[in-house]
């Protein structure tokens, strides 16, 4: 019995399928943003809980699958399938105030990810690469910490709006970085101090 739910698995139509599956539900959940006749969304109701138990069946085969059955939440990804899969079977009144379930449902569109063996690649490579953003990001933000001091050291008087303390320097200092109007924060000053240009 697991050496078939093992082949099962491993299949695979039976993978293949699955991304069918989560395609034709990111299709449905985008179908119930329109304006749509009450029998459709009735339709679009079937299909989901058809789809959610299509979602159990499918995790339930790969953990009866799974020959040691600890190792299945070893991993991360089946952590997070599973968890996908578990916040699907919260039942959903048609009622605002279960907005929050409904929007939690959207997101099995991410199981995508878990079953394409590229994008796991990708995320994992990203996840591996946080700790060094995390410097990059602190190397960053020393630079920018010294910048906005000395600019409200220089600018404070002259342009209290842009440079009147250190959080507001930062702000500018990042409209400064993203190139959004930089000019009309360089220029002002310019005018007053002119070699301002080597700050910038």
């Amino acid at each position: 019995m697991n050496n078939f739910f093992s082949y099962l698995k491993d299949n695979r139509i039976f993978q293949v399928s699955v991304v069918c599956v989560i395609i034709i539900n990111a299709i449905l959940i985008g179908a119930t943003t329109y304006p749509l006749d009450p029998i459709f969304f009735e339709l679009i109701h079937v299909l989901d809980y058809a789809i959610t138990i299509f979602f159990v069946a499918e995790l339930s085969i790969r953990f009866i699958g799974e020959k040691r059955k600890k190792d299945f939440f070893k991993s991360g990804w089946n952590i997070f399938d599973t968890l996908i899969v578990a916040v699907s079977l919260i039942p959903i009144p048609n009622n605002s105030s279960f907005l929050v379930l409904r929007l939690l449902r959207i997101f099995r569109v991410l199981r995508l990810i878990s079953v394409i063996p590229e994008l796991k690649k990708i995320i994992e490579a990203i996840l591996d690469s946080i700790k060094r953003v995390f410097f990059v990001s602190l190397l960053l933000f020393i630079v920018l910490y010294i910048y906005a001091t000395m600019g409200s050291i220089l600018f404070s008087q002259d342009d209290p709006a842009r440079w009147g303390d250190l959080g507001i320097s930062l702000i500018t200092l990042f409209q400064v970085l993203t190139l959004s109007s930089w000019e009309t924060v360089m220029l002002p000053m310019q005018e007053i101090y002119w070699w301002s240009w080597i700050y910038f």
